[in-house]
């Protein structure tokens, strides 16, 4: 080769290495981009699957796939076509949306960076950046990481480096952040895909022009009503919404094979998730995200009946936001493929460490021991199954060919179901006294079952424990929080203030060891999640979390805990999880449920849905525990339930053992032998194609089912209708 040649090809080779190298160097100083992404982009860093790129001045960003070339974009892209309002305009097109209170006015006021004057400091890290934002004619600012790893994007706002300022004349306090709000958002239906609510187990909210037919969005707070700030209304005849118990979020966009879920690590407590479909406030846009708020203004009642005056919350929430962005792309790009990506960030975060991961196939039965009924002379006991009942059904059970069980014993103190928390371990005589409860739990070890007590240590009830009625739980505003029952015997509820319900947990759980019972269900302080006031000091929500962590974390180390209707943050204590939800809330612009939250504990932790004898469609309710991989709970009691018609129990209408034997051991003997099957796998994916649905297991178990009123088929599979089958 001549000289001219090689200096040819050493020049191609540099040249060649510079395409290879450029972008990565590029990254670190925060300059390289794709020639078609706009030019205010630049590229931040790249994984092995996503570039990520971001505008600098308004934190805008874009999340690219290496593999495919799809994006999600964070901002508005022609936002000039749009016709909205100034603060909607910097509110799609600004990365980070920040609301701050002046002095206690009840708005709120936005700093984005469209609308208000900003300095963005932006510093390029190895796998991502780190923003410094302040709103100088305020002195309010932030600063906030985002990095890319190879699970996805992971945006942080340190509390430490939030900016609130004082003036002369005025106070300015930092209220809320609102975190890529627009991250892959879609316009009028133009892209094929959906967006992820935590609704029931999950829910889709489709892509698609609805044409302004809906008027609001999903707007729900994690872990349920804050019922230290919101007024909740009552009524006996009401149906509320499902509680959001699962702080994950999410959009797919089906047709570009590109989607995420958003996961909140830090701030959940006081966070929101919020969904818009096209139409909702009059917006053309898809999007959802999660809003986190610090501080608010509340109205604090000044007497009885004379108003109210505006009042700023002490102090704020103390949290550190931490949200992920768990990222998808080709054929991972489904609502199933994200619910893995969760399931694995979730075992890696020891959301599993207590899990009972090995336990066998077995269905789940609670024992309604004990309520109580007005007499002429006081109150009587209605005995519903006593202890030696119980170990007399279990045998049944035995004969009946059902050999594992968890059996959960319900209302077993003096006071009854809902004579409120238990103050010590002291079964109630009229049951059998604490010899009955040992006897029982020797049948259960014999039979080769598990058994549980289910302990309330919320529920608060002032006339079977007129001692605590200091120690009820107080909203913010130094108001003791009630609500009716509309039940005969006891009108009001009450919950307990976080710290008595901790010293009575400690206590009722050490007389629980010492009477060696192997098991405990909790049940309300996995529910709840509240601001409170407490020692004439606002007590943010953060607070009773640990309160009720510590509960959970201290049954957890000696007993076998299974949580009830529990949120998220309580699972790395959960040996088992029980009374999940079917499906959804029945919004609106819902498109269909989806067991997204069975997808992610498939395999790593032992889920028990709702109760079986209140199911309008107990067939479908069936193919929905095949379709899961979830298991049936049953509500078990010896006498007959109309016996509860003069007790606070008078909704349970549905029970009597002799009702439910035939069918507790025909779903056994068929679960268990579809559990044979998956034991020990994971679900890998989950598809529909109108009434026909496939479960795919991770050892290549598949599982159809026919949800419809015709016969039908998939991959060869016939199917009749209402039907199911296994196929390896």
């Amino acid at each position: 080769m001549s000289g001219r040649y090689k200096l040819l090809a050493a020049l191609t080779a540099l040249l060649l290495l510079a395409a290879l190298t450029g972008p990565a160097l590029a990254a670190e100083a925060g300059q390289e981009r794709a020639s078609d992404v706009p030019p205010e982009y630049r590229l931040a860093a790249r994984s092995s699957r996503f570039n990520l790129y971001v505008r600098e001045d308004t934190l805008a960003i874009i999340v690219e796939s290496r593999n495919n070339g799809s994006r999600l974009y964070s901002a508005v892209q022609n936002p000039d076509d749009f016709k909205d309002q100034a603060a909607w305009k910097g509110f799609y097109q600004s990365g980070i949306v920040m609301e701050f209170i002046e002095d206690v006015k009840s708005t709120n006021t936005q700093a984005d960076f469209i609308n208000m004057e900003a300095r963005v400091d932006v510093t390029y890290l190895d796998n991502g950046f780190s923003a410094d934002v302040l709103f100088p004619a305020y002195g309010v600012g932030y600063t906030a990481v985002v990095t890319l790893d190879e699970r996805g994007l992971t945006v942080t706002v340190p509390q430490d480096r939030i900016i609130n300022a004082e003036t002369a004349d005025h106070r300015y306090t930092v209220a809320t952040f609102t975190l890529y709000p627009f991250l892959g958002y879609s316009v009028l239906g133009a892209d094929e895909g959906y967006m992820i609510i935590p609704d029931g187990q999950g829910a889709l909210i489709e892509l698609k022009d609805n044409e302004n037919r809906f008027s609001s969005p999903f707007d729900r707070p994690v872990y349920g009503t804050n019922i230290g700030i919101e007024d909740t209304v009552n009524s006996r005849w009401s149906v509320g919404t499902e509680p959001v118990i699962m702080p994950v979020f999410g959009m797919v966009h089906t047709g570009k094979q590109i989607g995420f879920l958003g996961v909140i690590e830090q701030g959940d407590s006081a966070a929101r998730i919020r969904a818009y479909p096209n139409g909702a406030n009059n917006l053309s846009f898809d999007w959802v995200s999660a809003k986190y708020t610090y501080r608010m203004v509340y109205k604090q009642p000044t007497g009885p009946s004379s108003g109210a005056v505006d009042m700023l919350t002490e102090e704020a929430r103390h949290f550190d936001i931490v949200q992920h962005f768990l990222l998808a792309d080709g054929e991972d790009a489904t609502y199933a493929g994200l619910a893995c990506a969760w399931r694995d960030y979730m075992e890696e975060k020891g959301f599993f460490a207590h899990a009972d991961s090995g336990r066998p196939f077995d269905v789940e039965v609670d024992f309604l021991g004990l309520e109580r009924e007005n007499d002429v002379l006081g109150k009587t006991d209605v005995v519903m199954t006593s202890f030696a009942q119980a170990a007399d059904i279990l045998d049944l059970m035995k004969t009946d060919g059902v050999d594992r069980a968890s059996v959960v014993y319900r209302g077993w103190q003096a006071d009854g179901l809902t004579g409120g928390v238990p103050t010590s371990f002291s079964p109630a005589g009229s049951l059998g006294g604490g010899g009955g409860v040992e006897t029982l739990i020797r049948k259960c070890t014999a039979l080769g079952m598990d058994f549980s007590l289910e302990a309330d240590f919320l529920s608060l009830n002032t006339e079977t424990h007129p001692v605590l009625t200091y120690s009820a739980f107080k909203k913010i505003t130094s108001q003791t929080w009630s609500r009716p029952t509309f039940g005969p015997v006891y009108d009001t509820l009450y919950y307990l203030a976080p710290d008595r319900s901790a010293a009575i947990a400690r206590d009722t759980l050490n007389a629980m060891r010492s009477a060696r019972v192997p098991g405990v269900c909790l049940t309300g302080v996995t529910q709840l999640m509240a601001d409170y006031y407490y020692q004439n000091h606002y007590q943010e929500s953060g607070k009773l979390a640990q309160f009720y962590r510590g509960i959970a974390e201290s049954a957890a180390e000696d007993f076998r805990t299974t949580l009830k209707s529990a949120n998220a943050y309580l699972w790395p204590y959960a040996g088992a999880l029980n009374d999940l939800p079917v499906t959804g809330s029945d919004y609106a612009y819902v498109s269909r449920d989806v067991p997204l939250l069975a997808i992610a504990l498939s395999g790593k932790m032992p889920a028990y849905l709702e109760y079986v004898n209140f199911q309008a469609n107990a067939h479908k309710f069936f193919l929905r525990l095949a379709e899961q991989g979830t298991r049936p709970c049953f509500l078990i009691t010896m006498e007959d339930p109309i016996e509860l018609q003069n007790t606070n129990s008078s909704d349970i209408y549905s029970a009597r053992w002799d009702l439910y034997r035939v069918t507790l051991a025909r779903w056994y003997a068929q679960l268990k032998e579809l559990h044979g099957r998956i034991d020990g796998a994971s679900i890998a994916a989950h598809d529909v194609a109108g009434d026909i649905t496939r479960v795919t297991w991770s050892n290549g178990v598949k599982v159809y089912l026919n949800y419809g009123e015709t016969a039908g088929e998939m991959d060869g599979v016939a199917l009749e209708p209402m039907s199911w089958k296994a196929v390896n």
